[in-house]
């Protein structure tokens, strides 16, 4: 796949808008520029820009022909070659000669702005290559740690609050629990303190919430009792950037920007039951943020949800739901933790809980497939540390369910950062977006086009829109 300027083939593109302003000491973001169009508008490009102009990358070395490249475009077109370049790099180390073949740039172009990269401590150089043709290079790396980003969930039972760094390591993980009466000053206050030790040198804070997230605005979260939330002052608080997002879709987006998948169906099972829905590389919102809410699709059962409405689905597959099936088999598990560490010492009824939500959880798939036909289903939340016992019977109703025969083999895997997914989703947030603009975070005003845009291909909905 390439981007609209061509210059990262086979690699997606998020769309990212968020364009959070800052509030205290540290970068902000300005609106942001609808460079795609323009570069449309001056004619398809296939390759790099490379240099030509004054600064070495005004002027585009092959398919803009007569078209003029104002001067205010010179820093954006900047941006998407040293986007190219990491995008390249992400997979894997690279010398200068092969950025410069795989991006099309010129050799030149490519040393510029490694040596940038280089300078501003994005990139590290590693071993010499001894290719059977042509001259030795060295081996350029991204720099472990050379940018990170922290992530929270803010769950029905506790918080997560982790540090992500650009490669996709866990850098740190701590968890607290709260009350389940807990309310939001308790929840951020606490976040609060925790996150302050360790704001310093990170590109944002993203944190998740299980409901209904519309800019900075939690409309509903059912299982946290919490409606029309303004978020504003708590993001205010915090000494660094700050987002919001559902967990399921900041889930997702994480799993979009770290294996590249751009059709993708993220579920969270945990108290609550959710969906992240990428397609084509765009994150599904709907019309008031509610899209992927499937815990509350309504099925034939009467049991109270905690939404208000009688027979949503999560109360038949939410883990309250396995608990309680547990309990109905004669087991005495009182958590998941419990449970899960019968299942694994071989008692028969906390095995045969987990196969009967495996089951459950098969059928809900074959549904999913109808609706969304992702190309790859992705278990997150306290499940994906259960899926060992639930993926044989969910494979199996998978199968007999499907209604395409293609969906008999759909690809289900555990998210393999287990119950932190949602707070790396969190993280990825900054994290995508600093990649999206090329590692140039926080750029001054340029003096060639006035007060200078962020650029992000995208609509101002946020990031996936």
């Amino acid at each position: 796949m390439r981007d609209s300027a061509g210059l990262a083939p086979d690699f997606p593109t998020l769309s990212l808008d968020y364009a959070p302003r800052h509030q205290g000491n540290g970068p902000g973001f300005e609106a942001l520029a609808g460079l795609a169009l323009r570069l449309r508008r001056l004619g398809r490009i296939d390759k790099g820009l490379t240099e030509d102009g004054e600064d070495g990358l005004l002027s585009p070395e092959n398919e803009l022909k007569e078209a003029r490249v104002r001067k205010g475009d010179a820093q954006e077109i900047r941006r998407l070659n040293r986007r190219a370049i990491l995008a390249h790099l992400r997979r894997g180390p690279l010398t200068r000669a092969d950025l410069s073949r795989l991006t099309g740039l010129a050799k030149s172009a490519v040393s510029r702005l490694v040596d940038e990269l280089l300078k501003e401590g994005l990139l590290e150089e590693g071993t010499l290559t001894s290719p059977p043709l042509g001259r030795p290079g060295t081996l350029l790396h991204l720099r472990p740690g050379a940018r990170f980003a922290l992530g929270a969930e803010i769950g029905v039972e506790g918080t997560v609050l982790l540090a992500l760094d650009w490669r996709g390591e866990v850098l740190w993980a701590r968890e607290w629990a709260h009350p389940k009466e807990a309310g939001p000053e308790e929840r951020f206050a606490r976040l609060l303190q925790e996150a302050l030790p360790q704001a310093h040198g990170a590109l944002g804070l993203g944190f998740t919430l299980p409901g209904v997230v519309v800019g900075n605005k939690l409309l509903y979260a059912p299982n946290l009792g919490w409606r029309d939330l303004d978020l504003n002052p708590y993001l205010a608080s915090f000494p660094l950037p700050a987002l919001a997002e559902n967990d399921a879709k900041a889930s997702a987006l994480s799993e979009v920007f770290f294996h590249g998948e751009e059709n993708l169906a993220y579920l969270v099972l945990s108290t609550g039951l959710g969906v992240g829905v990428v397609s084509e590389g765009r994150l599904l919102r709907g019309t008031n943020g509610a899209a992927g809410e499937v815990g509350h699709w309504l099925g034939p059962e009467e049991r109270p949800c905690a939404c208000g409405r009688k027979g949503c689905l999560e109360t038949e597959l939410g883990l309250g739901a396995l608990l309680r099936h547990h309990r109905a088999l004669g087991g005495e598990a009182e958590g998941l933790e419990a449970l899960l560490a019968k299942a694994q010492a071989g008692n028969p009824s906390a095995q045969a809980a987990l196969a009967h939500l495996g089951e459950h959880l098969g059928k809900f798939l074959a549904n999913l497939a109808v609706a969304y036909d992702p190309a790859r289903v992705v278990v997150g939340g306290k499940a994906a540390e259960l899926f060992p016992f639930l993926e044989a019977p969910l494979r199996r109703a998978l199968a007999e369910h499907a209604f395409l025969e293609t969906h008999r083999a759909l690809p289900v895997q555990p998210s393999s950062y287990g119950h932190l997914a949602a707070a790396v989703g969190g993280a990825s947030l900054f994290l995508a977006r600093f990649f999206e603009l090329g590692g140039l975070w926080a750029e001054s005003p340029r003096r060639n086009g006035g007060r200078y845009e962020e650029v992000a291909l995208g609509t101002r909905h946020g990031l996936g829109a």
